[in-house]
Order: structure tokens, then sequence, then C-alpha cells
């Protein structure tokens, strides 16, 4: 079983306020070797953390193991659900994606985890997870966020279950949630760089998230008509009194609004053509907001994103929650793409040329 890392192009810490985003999931991937064993358990070795590191897992105790044992959570969502795991085995856990870094890996090994329990679980509904991806992504959710009470929104677990390069937005219309569109466009180009600073998801999530719904309750409590959703972002910009303009929760408050618009114009570019000089400038923009005025870049992404413009990338952005992990750039020009690659290798700069890639799957047996 393997499951996609992914990058957030458009509407970065913007799902937790009900907006939508965009999202590519890439061919970095965690994978899960498996077989059946005569155990009730499943023991789990995880040789990228250490030769020694081997747990057991038991899909029926009662506690997790920790804050961050979504293999739990998970298995806890589909008991709930009427599956049941009468055999046990030996599971052995692999990622190539960045670990810690704003690139999913944590939902990537949860949704790779997901169509492993979906194979070896038995329900007398099981094709109705297994045919219907969304709900499954949706279980994923549920084992993640509502079993341990986490911060962010669905972006994550949709990206690496689903694949592709999909836009998920909220509708309150359907039995899950949010919606899912699947985008036809191909995007070349795409460089993942690893800062190696490290990140702290939950802990930006948090505090972001909490500054971001203050700013927006404040801008809706003070203007009247001020909507998240529906306001016109010039009309609010000029409308704010001259003595507030430079205050910090109204900053936040616009800048969500350019970044929803910056959304909204990814969306319209990526079911079309896209336009790469456009497109270029949009991503930083996008990254203007979230490093100047979310303040959730670092000194080295903002310089390796720099160092990357200059070499000929046509513009580029963090990727994930922030605080630390990866950004990546755009370039579609071969010949700069290959300038941009020899600056990142020559500054000793960790870095991935990445595509669009497929979601949760089974996949042959491989040797690692």
């Amino acid at each position: 079983m393997s499951a996609p890392g992914r990058i957030c192009l458009f509407g970065e810490h913007q799902d937790y306020l009900g907006l939508p985003v965009i999202a590519m999931a890439v061919n970095l991937r965690f994978e899960i070797q498996f077989e059946f064993t005569d155990s009730k358990t499943i023991r789990i070795s995880k040789p990228d953390l250490g030769p020694d590191v081997v747990t057991d897992f038991d899909p029926y105790a009662r506690q997790p193991a920790n804050s961050e044992d979504f293999c739990w959570g998970i298995a806890q969502v589909l008991i709930e659900d009427g599956f049941t795991f009468p055999r046990g085995g030996k599971a052995t856990f692999r990622s190539r994606i960045p670990l810690r870094a704003g690139c999913s890996s944590s939902s990537a090994m949860s949704a790779a985890w997901m169509r492993l329990l979906l194979e070896i679980g038995e329900h007398p509904e099981k094709s109705k997870y297994i045919d219907h991806p969304e709900t499954s992504a949706y279980a994923v959710y549920r084992g993640e966020k509502e079993k341990f009470q986490g911060a962010g929104g669905m972006m994550d677990q949709y990206s690496c279950y689903l694949g592709g390069l999909i836009h998920v937005f909220p509708d309150s219309s359907r039995p899950i949630p949010y919606g899912v569109e699947q985008l036809p466009a191909k995007l070349d180009g795409i460089i993942l760089i690893d800062s190696g600073d490290p990140k702290d998801t939950q802990g930006i999530l948090s505090s972001v998230g909490d500054r971001a719904r203050k700013s927006i309750e404040i801008a809706a409590n003070e203007m009247p008509g001020f909507n998240l959703l529906t306001s016109n972002t010039a009309e609010v910009e000029g409308s704010i009194p001259a003595e507030k303009r430079e205050k910090t929760e109204w900053k936040i408050a616009v800048d969500h609004l350019k970044n929803r618009d910056l959304c909204r114009e990814g969306l319209r570019m990526f079911r079309n053509t896209i336009d790469p000089e456009s497109l270029g400038s949009m991503l930083t923009e996008e990254h203007r907001i979230l490093s100047g005025t979310l303040g959730i870049s670092t000194p080295r992404i903002d310089w390796i994103l720099d160092l990357a413009n200059k070499a000929g990338a046509a513009g580029g952005k963090i990727n994930g929650s922030g605080g630390g992990g990866t950004c990546f750039c755009y370039v579609p020009d071969q010949k700069a793409r290959m300038q941009v690659l020899y600056t990142l290798a020559e500054n000793n700069i960790r870095h991935f040329e990445v595509h669009s890639d497929s979601g949760a799957r089974m996949d042959q047996a491989r040797t690692f």
C-alpha cells in the first residue's frame, strides 16, 4: 500500500476558515509492506526511524499509544463503522516524504494505513469504502482530526487519499461536509525544497488559526456587511479607517480575502489554461501573505525562495502550515529549471523534482 505526500498551491491556512484550497498530491510516497500472520495484533516496523523501532498494534486497544497514534484513530473509526480485524500481521512503514516538513507525511501514512485496513478488514459493505474514495478520505480525517481534536482542515487527508490536483471546498449540502473537484491541468516544473528548519504543525495551526479567526471576527463586528466568503477585497481595503490600516488584525483580515481571491483565480486557471508567468506571480504573492502577514515562514525559507527566483524560477511559496519545513518553486521553462536545480545543489539544499501522482493505492511488492 502507498499514499502520496502533497503540496498546497493556493488556500494555505484557509480551509479551517471554511474556504477552499487547491492542493496537489506528489510522487513522494509513504509505503506499507504487509503480510498476514497468526497473531491478533499487527507488528509495525519503522526502519526509517531505526532498526529497533517496532511496536505491536492492537486495533481494539481502548486508548491510543500517544497523541499522534493516528493508526489507532483510523482503526477506531472503521470499528465504529462495523469493521472487524480477525487476523494480524507484520507491517513495514517506509517514507520518501520529508518528515514533519509540511508535505503531509503523517496524512500520507494515515491514507496508506486506511487503504491497508480496508483490504485486511472485514465488513459486509466494504465496497462502499473501496469504491468511494471520498468516503474513505473523510474517514481518514475523522481518525486523524476528530479522534485527536487536531487543528486544521481536510486538505491533507483528501489530497493524500484521493491524489491528483484537487480543489477541496466546503459543501454543507452533502453528508460529507466537503466536496472535491479533480482539476484537469498538468502542472510541470515544480521543485520541492526541504529547508531543514524544524516545524511544529499543530502549534502553528493552532496559534495562526486563532489569530485568523479573531481577526475575521473583529472585521465582521466593526464593518457592516463584512463577509469572508463574499466581501469585495478592494472595497473592504478601501473602507478601513486610516487609523486602523496598520493594525495587525486588519492586515490579517484583508490578506485572507486576498488569499481567497488568489485561490479563486488559481481555480479558474487550472480549469482552463495555465499562464506560467501569472501563476508564478500568484504563488509569490501568496508567499508574501503567508510570510509577511501571517508570519509562518522563516528567514531561511525566504532566502531559498529568493535564491530560486534569481536563478530563474517564475515564483514559489512556503508549503504547509509553516514555521519551517518545505517550500517549492515553479519553473516551467526547462532551461531555467536546470539553472535552479544547479543553484540548489551548489548550495547543498535538499530538493526534489515532483509531479502530480495518484492517491492511496495497492502496489506490487518491492524491495527497499
